[in-house]
């Protein structure tokens, strides 16, 4: 094929493809702009006709990638309101190279957290996307295709209230070809991956042999589904049970975090997050069938928005301080104090976070587009976009300070048992469903105007974008880049001491770990790193370390926003089931290095590290 530009000036030859200017031709598709990428292919928006219609063209960025061809043959066999319809495919030709391409249908909206931060919708809006998932995966599951990375960034919503399931480059059928990958889950994002997925990384030798992969089923897929629309509501993920004597997600847990959702949205978000997989729906269509059910007969109180509106600062606010000096202080003490002044200051800023959390500011959601413009992410309106930005960063560490200090957020204790899916003959990297699905000649509703009710009025200063403006930077001064940057100094508990002193653990010892067990070890891939960021993190321990065994699992927070990534750990548990109050640090006392390519809220590391043993926090 031969590479042109509209360009009068003459351009390149040869073009990277993960930057293709506008007015480049791609066969007959000339490209408009970009429009996002992620690790193998960048997408831009594309016509075959200079008024035509605007068409999403994915771009690989390896020569000859397979997956777009298995990602091509996945999408032939779905068809469904509910799925990004493919249009054609291709291969773009650039000097010796040759790229494989797909155009798909460009939908226009937002992603799924994207579109709720934007409008703050009631539990109905939410029920009706909930159920176009379902009914999406569905139909995927009659035909034998299964998603496999589920997740809000991969849903799109519509203005007028669509939901489309994007990205199946991960997607498995009888006759995909395996991906060639000695990673032994399949590909997916951790915070996803079902407790049986994450038990069975942990079980499995790490030297298996390359036929011993995960069978992911449908039970795997629901679990997903239930872990996006749990961030949805709370804006917060589940967290990781491992076994069944510490009882999952509860809609009463759920509904502490958020007592707007009803309760029957809770009950379904319960039951897909269920750690034994028989406890989940039967499938998705059963979980669209009991949804829609529901809505026919849904009250008032599925029509209030799930989140509350932020109104200002209050004028009766008032603000105390602790006197700058203690005064006289006895030797030996100083410590003792500072440890004090510490918590004082993580109270304060714990009740700071609670009024802050799942807020949604009225002013900017009002003030939405109606529709969608013809280029979404052309500049404008950069000032409010800046001032969107800072809020949504503000909310995000608050949410990672509660979940540290709140008490429905101690984390879970896993067992050693590991309860396996069942099995059916697959490809080496997936497995079919764990069971039959029953084939439904009734044809699902879709909404039309489904989501086009109105949001409630609030009131609103006519100057409030001026006080966030100012609140946003104080506090996300104070709460992200003073809290999380490096705890303060504190010493370790004498009961932790004692429980160290009985596991025969000295002081500055180390062991191996696998840094975040939501994120297997891929260290037999090329990409040989993890994104972590702030907040509580479960760690695992590779090899015996004086009396604790291997495997036993380290609960405690890191903190990204120094130059080196800083962690505490407080508790392990053994694979018994023994628990003990510790004090380990991550890395040494300097902390844990990152690697280039960090950036604020994607922080790399090495997926394996040391816990050292301390006596105090430094």
């Amino acid at each position: 094929m031969r590479l042109e530009s509209d360009s009068s000036s003459p351009g390149p030859l040869v073009l990277s493809p993960q930057a293709l200017p506008a007015g480049t031709r791609v066969e007959r598709w000339r490209v408009e702009r970009s429009i996002g990428g992620g690790g193998n292919g960048t997408v831009y928006e594309v016509r075959s006709r200079s008024e035509g219609r605007s068409y999403a063209l994915k771009l690989a960025h390896a020569p000859g990638d397979p997956r777009f061809q298995r990602e091509a043959r996945t999408l032939h066999l779905l068809r469904h309101p509910g799925v990004v319809r493919l249009q054609a495919q291709g291969i773009w030709r650039a000097g010796a190279a040759a790229y494989p391409y797909l155009v798909m249908e460009y939908v226009r909206g937002r992603t799924l957290y994207d579109w709720s931060r934007t409008r703050n919708p009631t539990a109905r809006h939410v029920a009706v996307l909930m159920a176009q998932a379902a009914w999406a995966l569905d139909a995927a599951h009659r035909r034998r295709v299964l998603h496999r990375d589920f997740k809000g960034e991969n849903l799109r919503v519509e203005q007028r209230g669509r939901l489309v399931v994007l990205d199946w480059g991960a997607g498995w059928h009888p006759r995909a070809a395996p991906i060639t990958s000695a990673a032994r889950l399949p590909p997916g994002t951790g915070p996803y991956r079902s407790p049986q997925a994450i038990l069975w990384s942990m079980k499995a030798p790490r030297q298996a042999a390359h036929s011993e992969h995960y069978f992911y089923t449908v039970a795997d897929e629901l679990y997903a589904v239930g872990v996006t629309f749990h961030r949805l509501v709370v804006e917060q993920y589940p967290p990781l049970v491992l076994d069944k004597a510490h009882a999952p997600v509860t809609s009463a847990t759920l509904r502490g975090l958020n007592p707007r959702v009803p309760e029957p949205l809770a009950r379904w978000i319960e039951g897909l997050l269920a750690f034994a997989p028989e406890a989940r729906p039967r499938s998705a269509g059963d979980l669209a069938r009991e949804v829609q059910q529901a809505l026919a007969h849904a009250g008032p109180d599925w029509d209030a928005p799930l989140f509350g509106w932020y109104e200002g600062p209050s004028t009766a606010t008032r603000t105390t301080r602790d006197e700058d000096t203690w005064g006289p202080v006895a030797p030996g003490e100083e410590a003792a104090l500072l440890h004090a002044s510490a918590l004082r200051a993580a109270r304060v800023q714990h009740h700071r976070m609670g009024r802050w959390l799942r807020r949604r500011v009225f002013s900017e959601v009002q003030t939405q587009p109606r529709t969608e413009p013809a280029s979404p992410l052309k500049p404008r309106h950069t000032d409010r976009w800046l001032r969107v930005t800072g809020g949504l960063t503000l909310v995000a560490c608050m949410a990672w300070g509660l979940m540290l200090s709140g008490p429905h957020h101690a984390a879970p204790t896993p067992s050693p048992p590991v309860q396996q899916l069942a099995r059916t003959e697959g490809p080496a990297d997936t497995g079919s469903p764990a069971t039959a699905l029953p084939f439904s000649t009734a044809e699902p509703p879709w909404p039309g105007d489904a989501m086009s009710t109105t949001e409630p009025l609030a009131r609103c200063a006519p100057r409030l974008h001026r006080y966030l403006l100012a609140a946003f930077t104080a506090a996300s001064l104070n709460a992200c880049s003073g809290t999380q940057v490096r705890p303060e100094p504190a010493r370790c508990p004498p009961e932790a001491l004692e429980s160290m002193r009985q596991l025969g653990l000295d002081l500055r010892s180390r062991g191996h770990i696998q840094l975040d067990i939501q994120q297997p070890d891929d260290s037999y891939q090329t990409n040989y790193s993890i994104v972590v960021s702030d907040g509580p993190i479960t760690s695992r321990l590779e090899e015996p370390m004086d009396r604790l065994p291997a495997n036993t699992l380290f609960y405690g927070r890191i903190w990204t926003g120094g130059e080196k990534i800083q962690g505490r750990y407080t508790r392990v548990r053994t694979p018994d089931g023994s628990e003990y109050p510790v004090c380990f640090i991550l890395g040494n006392e300097t902390g844990m290095s990152k690697y280039p390519g960090s950036r604020p809220g994607h922080t790399r590391a090495h997926p394996w590290s040391n816990a050292q043993v301390v006596d105090h926090f430094p």
